[in-house]
């Protein structure tokens, strides 16, 4: 607000200083302690750190057991951030003392079991990262004690598989990130009652198919990811009942051919489709969005399209902007309607809007051609 006043956290710095332990005389006053890249294998006792702390960076030290983690009356800490250490298990209450922690990042270590109460003591936490463990199944029973939830990311764990209702407890959650776990599949009802669940991220995964099911029942849905995966075509009722979704990602996908009549169809929120850099998209049907009224950005360069149909561009009533550049255009009939004044669109990047054929007009920017 306008009469918000800044005042930043007083902030002591002992990241890289070959510490093996943490200092005991930290001055009464420090909000945020730093203490990367040092070789801390364990923290004895909470009870010596200022009562202001909120928080506490042990980031790339030599962790390795939570049993040498004490927390205990370390209840004024917010933020707690033990990325890059060697933890492989997660103990029974074992953050303990930490009552009103928010935010726990535990990405970048050997984590491959997580006992069924780790967090009991967790009650506030709003955000936990576990990405990049070695965790090869998710437990609801992680989540019990966590009703708070909103963000979670657990990607690039070695998941074998996702059971239906993995997430049930989290009631809260927002946001769910789980990319590169070689996901081929999810289970139909694996967001069954999460109605918070706004953002979903399935980058870098095995899907071949959209897993439509399962979308549907994120309720309301806002924001998909579905770049990076092996997925040949974008059907119609892919994105069936996603009704609230406002942005969809499809870009980098390897086997991707074509975006099929209706395939993104009565989405009454959406604001901006990116399908980019997919090396192998050559055809978007004449009729591949429909029922579109709020779409504002519609981003497709970078792709193999020779043609984009004005039929297209004239089912979407709110089009302000769009990019079709890197792509190997035609310069006929079909692609007239880019220069002939036809619309107020404005066209991103028209430095790198090239003709390819025919071979007259090769290298010619499409936006000066005098079509025939």
């Amino acid at each position: 607000t306008p009469k918000s006043i800044y005042i930043e956290a007083l902030t002591v710095d002992c990241n890289a200083l070959n510490l093996d332990s943490i200092p005991q005389r930290i001055p009464a006053n420090t909000q945020v302690l730093l203490l990367q890249a040092n070789n801390i294998e364990e923290v004895k006792d909470a009870d010596h750190f200022p009562v202001n702390l909120t928080g506490l960076d042990l980031s790339q030290n030599n962790l390795s057991s939570m049993i040498n983690i004490n927390f205990t009356n370390a209840h004024q800490i917010l933020s707690v951030y033990l990325e890059e250490n060697k933890l492989v298990e997660l103990t029974e209450d074992c953050f303990s003392g930490l009552q009103n922690l928010q935010e726990l990042y535990l990405n970048h270590n050997l984590i491959s079991t997580i006992s069924p109460n780790a967090f009991a003591e967790v009650g506030n936490l709003l955000r936990l990262h576990l990405n990049s463990n070695r965790l090869q199944l998710v437990n609801s029973q992680w989540f019990e004690a966590m009703p708070r939830l909103e963000i979670l990311m657990i990607s690039e764990n070695p998941i074998i598989k996702m059971e239906d209702m993995n997430f049930k407890p989290l009631i809260n959650l927002r946001s769910l990130v789980l990319a590169g776990m070689n996901l081929t599949e999810i289970p139909d009802n694996a967001f069954t009652g999460l109605e918070n669940l706004e953002s979903i991220s399935f980058y870098d995964n095995r899907f071949v198919n959209i897993p439509s099911v399962a979308l549907q029942k994120a309720v309301n849905l806002k924001f998909l990811d579905l770049n990076k995966n092996p997925i040949r075509r974008i059907q119609r009722g892919d994105f069936s009942n996603m009704l609230h979704l406002k942005e969809l990602g499809i870009n980098n996908m390897p086997d991707l051919v074509s975006i099929d009549s209706l395939a993104i169809e009565n989405l009454p929120e959406l604001r901006k489709i990116e399908a980019t850099n997919n090396p192998k998209l050559a055809y978007i049907h004449p009729n591949a969005f429909y029922r579109l009224p709020k779409l504002e950005t519609l981003m497709i360069n970078s792709n193999s399209l020779s043609a984009l149909y004005w039929s297209t561009i004239e089912a979407l009533p709110n089009l302000k902007e769009i990019s079709i550049h890197s792509n190997p255009i035609r310069c006929d009939c079909v692609n007239r309607w880019i220069n002939m004044n036809k619309t107020n669109i404005r066209f991103m990047e028209t430095d790198s809007l090239f003709c390819v054929d025919p071979p007259e007009f090769h290298g010619q920017n499409v936006r000066y051609i005098h079509f025939r």
